[in-house]
């Protein structure tokens, strides 16, 4: 029986395949389909192999794959379920997330990837693109790398996209197969680029992308947004070792790491003139911190806190003057995250 879907919106394209807002007119119900021409296949003895174990393979955090066959015009169709919310790349669109909402996602992925590592299914293509938002915001893994060829095929320096090669793991552009490390590996850059947000990803020459990646430079290891823990960064900075023996070796293993990290206060950063301020909530207290250059050429350091945001006599302000740049940063970095960790 020939399957006829009315194609609405196209909801994303790559270079492995195209994915559709779609009405199956058979069923009349609304889902998503993503066409994937049949050299762009894994499995050349089975188009349909891997969607075929998916859709047998239900799990809160991983998009149902509902149906698998071939168009009319010989692309290989897989049929998932439709949402709304679309993707965390969607809604982020290169900004930082909240540590609080990372942290939460990325253990929604973690669960979607220890059942699908369950059953020796390996994902391949980890990023924000294909961590999916469900209806109660949790996040649903989507994607599993149907349309990826094989890595020894695959011409990196023809994919001028900083945000799929910077998920490869340094083995995978040595041309050895994907695995689970390379999964957690991808997990560590997806996290990575939640907590810093797209502007913290160099501006590194393509051709240079593979050297550095291998060599643990690319991306930058030491640049995090000042008010993210010590604890974050080694988590993420181990998920991210360029030897895949020395990272998490399994999804259930980095899971339980970021579940027993803190996350008391969520900052949100702002550029004003002369330097940065943040901003938070704790319990009825509104929280400012601020990092400027004063008219001197010297950096300061304004701690403020209080009920009333609007009013700033109601603030508890605290400052440090006439700093130099380092001592200033140190003790923006300080307060910042005491107040994530719980140490206020």
């Amino acid at each position: 029986m020939a399957v006829s879907f009315d194609f609405l919106d196209r909801l994303g394209s790559g270079h492995f395949g195209e994915v559709w807002r779609a009405v199956d007119i058979g069923l009349d119900s609304e889902c998503a389909v993503k066409l994937i021409p049949k050299d762009k296949v894994i499995d050349q003895n089975n188009f349909y192999s891997e969607a075929q174990t998916l859709q047998l393979t239900e799990h809160p955090n991983i998009v149902k794959v509902l149906d698998t066959g071939a168009m009319n015009d010989d692309r290989i169709y897989v049929k998932m379920e439709y949402l709304k919310n679309g993707s965390l790349e969607d809604e982020v669109k290169g900004a930082y997330v909240k540590l609080s909402r990372a942290k939460k996602l990325m253990i929604d992925v973690l669960r979607a990837l220890e059942y699908s590592h369950s059953k020796a299914i390996i994902h391949r293509d980890i990023k924000p693109a294909n961590i999916m938002i469900g209806n109660a915001s949790e996040g649903k893994l989507s994607d599993f790398g149907l349309a990826l060829p094989s890595i020894a095929a695959l011409d990196l320096s023809s994919i001028k996209d900083y945000q799929y090669v910077l998920h490869l793991a340094p083995e995978v552009t040595s041309f050895e197969k994907f695995s689970a490390q390379s999964d957690i590996y991808a997990c560590g850059a997806t996290l990575y680029r939640l907590v810093n947000g797209d502007s913290y990803i160099s501006n590194v020459p393509f051709s240079e992308v593979r050297d550095r990646t291998i060599a643990g430079t690319f991306p930058d290891r030491t640049s995090y947004r000042f008010f993210i823990p010590r604890s974050f960064r080694l988590l993420i900075n181990k998920a991210l070792n360029i030897n895949k023996k020395e990272r998490y070796q399994t999804a259930l293993e980095m899971r339980h790491s970021l579940e027993r990290l803190t996350v008391e206060v969520d900052w949100d950063e702002r550029k004003i003139s002369n330097g940065i301020r943040w901003y938070a909530i704790k319990g009825d207290m509104n929280i400012s911190v601020s990092l400027f250059e004063g008219n001197n050429g010297k950096w300061n350091v304004r701690f403020r806190k209080g009920r009333d945001i609007d009013n700033l006599r109601q603030y508890n302000s605290q400052s440090l003057y006439n700093a130099s740049k380092t001592k200033a940063e140190q003790t923006a970095r300080k307060i910042l995250q005491d107040y994530v960790n719980g140490n206020t």
